[in-house]
């Protein structure tokens, strides 16, 4: 059951598109502010997301330009009153998968959603980025702004997992269960020194590993 993010304030066009969707097995969450639906695609895990332009908060598009600056990947459809070329073109080259006008049929947008959803999903990911940090999954290199930094493969694991997931709070048992398979390394100390040479790892790149007290880590991209 694909997962679906719908970022709509018209309340008549969201109720309608949703219980649509709802009928064809799509598990949909429904928002109507900007900053909620970013918070949401930062965190959470979805099959696509579905934003409206001109919403409270961030806009549609402001959403866009900043879930695929914190290196989002997942298939988006702008679903607007904004017809004319040059929205469609700022979208599309912000990051956009398709554009869908209203008024629309729902039978054309179920369709492109079932289109884009049918897209091949590789196994991994062979670059991830973050802001001007990005790593080559294959080669195991990191850069920042293009310029290498040097990592230890223990560290480019616990990278890996966050880049994966830029915003997102990890436990450290989630952590554990990631990164370690012998008991007797799997501890709270084990991670907190992991967590402590990636940082000094990271000291030149734009990155932050933020330590949540009580909660666990995350990555947060400084502006």
């Amino acid at each position: 059951m694909a997962k679906i993010l719908y970022l709509e304030d018209d309340k008549k066009t969201a109720d309608l598109v949703s219980t649509g969707l709802k009928a064809q097995s799509y598990q949909i969450e429904q928002m109507a502010d900007g900053n909620e639906a970013l918070d949401r695609l930062k965190l959470y895990q979805y099959d696509i997301a579905i934003l409206d332009w001109t919403v409270p908060g961030l806009s549609g598009a402001e959403v866009l330009i900043q879930y695929r600056r914190h290196g989002g990947k997942i298939p988006i459809i702008m679903l607007t009153a904004k017809h004319d070329t040059a929205d469609k073109e700022e979208a599309l080259d912000a990051g956009a998968d398709d554009y869908v006008t209203k008024p629309f049929e729902f039978r054309e947008l179920a369709a492109r959603i079932r289109a884009l959803l049918r897209r091949p999903k590789e196994l991994q990911e062979k670059v991830l980025t973050a802001g001007n940090l990005s790593i080559n999954v294959d080669q195991q290199t990191v850069t920042a702004d293009g310029a290498r930094l040097p990592m230890k493969p223990a560290e480019f694991g616990l990278l890996e997992i966050f880049m994966k997931a830029p915003g997102r709070l990890f436990s450290s048992a989630e952590l554990l269960d990631k990164l370690f398979t012998s008991e007797s390394e799997a501890t709270d100390e084990a991670i907190r020194q992991r967590v402590f040479r990636l940082r000094k790892a990271l000291e030149k790149a734009p990155i932050s590993i933020e330590t949540v007290t009580g909660q666990g880590y995350k990555l947060s991209v400084l502006s």
